[in-house]
């Protein structure tokens, strides 16, 4: 079992799936250039104005009244301190009224996390994405030997999009073939990953807004902001990794039908090596991509990638990795970008990811970027073997 450390190089959003409603889960106060978020406790309200104005609370709800002036009425030497269950330092601007908070998740003991099975999922993407290449280039090796065409290539096929049952195109068929045909058959059972908790008071409020490319000059697009609670840049915590090849191994010997473990998936060097690789050309992609998109807007955009980029180089020695988790990662980095070698990008792929893609056609998929209002990135982490 690795002690693996985690840093957040850039803040980090796993959703708890409930949002919080400005002026009555949550009331914003400034003390002095500072600004905080409180997200309030019901039990803590009631025990400041007292359980016999209950019905009050209640109508002031209705009439949308901020709690912060219903407990000062029975209150009046309260602060919002006082019926909160946690603070969060507020980096967005001018927070209406009528917004939003999406939460983060937190444990039992109201620690913000970061869920095993999300980091799971963004290491399985990574490995999904590595083993693709490494199937590409076999298949392409072997049709250039037997001379099948004169180009010497073959896309990875998949079938396309079932439109009689309105079905989105899957993974399914990739991943049975490299990772097993089913669950109890799957590789990825002997890769166990724990929960990273962090310090109660890590977590930040940032607005997301979006890099959109449309007819106009400017990228920056504010007409759907959002309202988050994230895990703050700089903090860290530990998680368990484990990699049992040995169990695996014996588990195989029973049972042959159980998914290949490849060498690099057999230790966790293994794993952060490709893991890395994986995170170096995704980011590289993207900082040619926005590079040659002739529109303002992307500057500080690219500039924080090359900052990770160079936090992904420094991670040379095996020992450590740069992984994406979490909201507002964006689509390439949510599913690897692998459908993209595929033969149906464009017919099936594209049109299955973006409703009403006869809309889109004329702009490059995908065509927006989520970003904060200073146009920085979420969910970039840093994980290394203690």
């Amino acid at each position: 079992m690795s002690k693996i450390i985690i840093e957040t190089l850039s803040p980090i959003h796993i959703g708890s799936g409930d949002l919080l409603q400005n002026n009555t889960d949550f009331v914003v106060s400034k003390h002095g250039k500072e600004s905080y978020i409180y997200v309030t406790e019901e039990a803590k309200i009631l025990e400041l104005i007292g359980s016999e104005h209950i019905d009050n609370w209640l109508l002031s709800i209705e009439k949308k009244e901020s709690t912060v002036d219903l407990v000062k009425r029975y209150a009046p030497k309260s602060s919002p301190a006082d019926y909160s269950q946690r603070q969060i330092s507020s980096y967005a601007a001018d927070i209406k009224a009528n917004e939003t908070l999406k939460e983060a998740i937190h444990n039992g003991q109201g620690l913000p996390y970061i869920p095993g099975s999300s980091i799971k999922g963004a290491i399985r993407t990574a490995i999904l994405t590595s083993l693709v290449d490494i199937i590409q280039d076999r298949e392409d090796k072997i049709i250039q030997k037997r001379r099948i065409n004169k180009e010497g290539q073959r896309p990875i096929e998949v079938p396309k999009l079932d439109k009689n049952k309105n079905k989105l195109l899957y993974a399914d068929k990739i991943e049975k073939e490299l990772f097993g045909r089913d669950p109890n058959n799957d590789i990825f059972r002997f890769i166990r990953v724990g929960d990273a908790y962090f310090d109660r008071d890590s977590t930040i409020a940032t607005r997301m807004i979006n890099l959109n490319i449309t007819r106009k000059d400017e990228l920056v697009d504010k007409s759907k902001p959002q309202l988050i609670e994230a895990i703050g840049s700089s903090e860290t915590s530990t998680f368990s990794l484990n990699v049992t090849a040995d169990y695996y191994k014996w588990v195989k010997s029973k049972f042959p039908t159980l998914g290949n473990l490849p060498a690099k998936l057999q230790s966790v060097s293994g794993l952060f090596s490709l893991i890395n690789m994986h995170t170096q050309k995704l980011i590289e992609d993207e900082i040619e991509y926005w590079k040659n998109v002739e529109k303002t807007g992307a500057e500080y955009y690219i500039e924080t990638l090359e900052d990770l980029l160079e936090e992904v180089k420094e991670c040379r020695n095996e020992s450590s990795c740069v992984l994406r988790i979490g909201h507002g990662s964006g689509w390439r980095f949510i599913t690897g970008a692998w459908t993209e070698q595929l033969s149906n990008f464009k017919t099936d792929v594209i049109n299955a990811a973006r409703p009403q893609n006869y809309r889109y056609s004329e702009y490059d998929f995908p065509k927006t970027r989520r970003v904060d209002e200073d146009s920085y990135v979420l969910g970039f982490v840093k994980l290394t073997m203690e």
